[in-house]
């Protein structure tokens, strides 16, 4: 463990690390404009590195100056919205293809319906009735039951036998028969 105690590093503000690193890349360019031609293989190697290095860091200090955002960060979003759009492009393509054949499956019935939406629509006389609505039976509102001093000696007759309340049925059949007459259906079963 060291003795020394840990330097507090002063919060930079960005303005002030891109300064700081442009000087940094300045005296980078300097040394490596003072040193000698490189006379070998290696020598060239190494100074061509430095000085990828360095306008590498040049090129970071003005894209941060102008706001431009990472190069590859944009290669990456390009590429993940090519991809999206591709999938998006696929589904539809899917969609459209099942839309298409769905309707090629429905055949006729289909251009019978197109061309019953497209027509305005012609009132049949077994439409034109009017359809009886089956109605709420009517029930008898509830009564508090008496005391025992109240009631009346139970005998058979007290107690009368239910009937079932009165239903009225309506029969769609005439209507249904001439609903599959217009839209071109087959003919209902006999």
């Amino acid at each position: 463990m060291s003795s020394h105690a840990p330097i507090a590093q002063p919060q930079l503000t960005p303005e002030e690390r891109r300064a700081y690193l442009r000087a940094f890349a300045d005296r980078m360019l300097l040394k490596l404009a003072a040193m000698d031609d490189p006379e070998d293989l290696p020598g060239v190697e190494r100074a061509v590195r430095a000085a990828s290095v360095v306008e590498r860091l040049y090129s970071r200090c003005d894209r941060a100056e102008r706001g431009d955002d990472d190069p590859r960060k944009l290669r990456a979003e390009r590429a993940r919205n090519e991809s999206e759009a591709i999938r998006a492009q696929v589904s539809l393509a899917d969609t459209l293809k099942w839309g298409e054949e769905r309707r090629r499956n429905l055949g006729p019935w289909w251009d019978a319906a197109a061309e019953k939406a497209a027509a305005p629509a012609a009132v049949s006389p077994a439409a034109a009735k009017p359809v009886e609505t089956p109605q709420m039976p009517k029930v008898a509102p509830k009564t508090e039951p008496k005391t025992e001093t109240e009631t009346a000696p139970k005998t058979e007759t007290a107690n009368p036998p239910k009937v079932a309340p009165e239903v009225t049925y309506v029969d769609y059949t005439d209507a249904i028969a001439a609903w599959r007459v217009e839209l071109g259906l087959d003919p209902p079963p006999p």
